[in-house]
């Protein structure tokens, strides 16, 4: 008898590790999105997170934590446990313009982060309030000549890459912008809507629908080619302004000191993601393209980011508003 109750106790204790190793696996990811919900970020993440928590087994919960150029979500991450249960959605201004722009941050985009891997990129357009008065680069040139005081230029937040690219290709075209900045593309272009600020540099996510809908005027991308879902927009090169091409890019940061196991785990699943067409095709439609590959290659291409963005933003001498 006490050998069958011994026996009993063993495999009740089995149980128990084996249902709280079951537990565990389930413990939902979070990945710590740093704009509002609506923008470009937060479908692309969306669209990539559902993809991806379908090939781990395990839920992805987003969080959205909007303001200071993506630093209030960068800061709620890097104060969660390195477990491999707490990701941050990095993109171009939490990791790379923000070191130019800002005279303090309260971490080191490349030291406190590692690169996980990349979900998606998307070029920006530059659109104008329906009733601004241009339908081509041409009409709106004109139309900024006449203007003493330029145009009203939203931005998904003080050192976004819709600001920055906005600053710097609105110098190229030859007219003066006043920054508007916003807690995110979504609000910036529902001001928009309401014909409270005049023009945009906005990632296709975010201004895409609004554009083929005729609620927004889409000018020109700027991409090197223009983009399949509206191909009656040049790029801006073909406007006239060439080497002004800009892409909001969104990927999978891990907060240093992460097991690599998570980081491997989690690469894998979101390139298995990439492999599905559905995925590919709602990407696409969104105005956003896959950035599939190893950890290794998105930190080369946000090493190539910084390169570019940082020395342009300090000769711009752009700082945060």
């Amino acid at each position: 008898m006490r050998r069958q109750f011994l026996h009993a106790l063993a495999g009740a204790a089995l149980l128990a590790v084996a249902a709280s190793a079951s537990a565990q696996s389930r413990t939902p990811i979070r990945f710590v999105v740093p704009y509002p919900a609506g923008g470009a970020a937060d479908q692309i993440t969306r669209l990539v997170a559902n993809e991806a928590a379908q090939i781990l087994g395990t839920p992805i919960v987003i969080d959205n934590k909007a303001g200071a150029a993506g630093m209030i979500a960068a800061e709620t991450a890097l104060r969660a446990d390195a477990d491999g249960h707490t990701f941050f959605v990095g993109s171009n201004a939490p990791m790379v313009i923000n070191q130019a722009i800002y005279a303090k941050m309260a971490y080191n985009p490349e030291k406190d982060f590692v690169p996980v891997v990349g979900m998606g990129k998307s070029p920006l357009l530059l659109v104008t309030r329906g009733n601004l008065g241009a339908r081509d680069v041409a009409q709106f040139i004109a139309l900024a000549k006449k203007s003493d005081t330029g145009f009203t230029m939203g931005s998904a937040s003080s050192g976004n890459i819709t600001h920055l690219a906005g600053e710097s290709a609105s110098r190229a075209m030859g007219f003066r912008v006043t920054h508007v900045p916003f807690s995110g593309s979504a609000p910036a272009i529902t001001s928009m809507l309401g014909n409270n600020i005049d023009i945009m540099f906005d990632a296709l996510p975010s201004c895409l629908q609004q554009a083929k809908a005729g609620r927004i005027v889409p000018l020109a991308i700027l991409d090197g080619k223009r983009f399949p879902q509206i191909p009656e927009v040049p790029t801006l090169a073909e406007a006239g302004f060439p080497g002004n091409e800009a892409s909001a890019w969104f990927g999978v940061m891990a907060r240093t000191g992460t097991p690599q196991a998570a980081i491997d785990s989690l690469n894998k699943a979101v390139n298995e993601a990439f492999k599905r067409p559905d995925l590919v095709t709602r990407l696409n439609n969104i105005g956003a393209q896959p950035m599939p590959g190893s950890p290794q290659a998105f930190g080369s291409f946000i090493a190539e980011e910084r390169a570019r963005w940082i020395p342009l933003a300090k000769s711009l001498g752009i700082k945060a508003d």
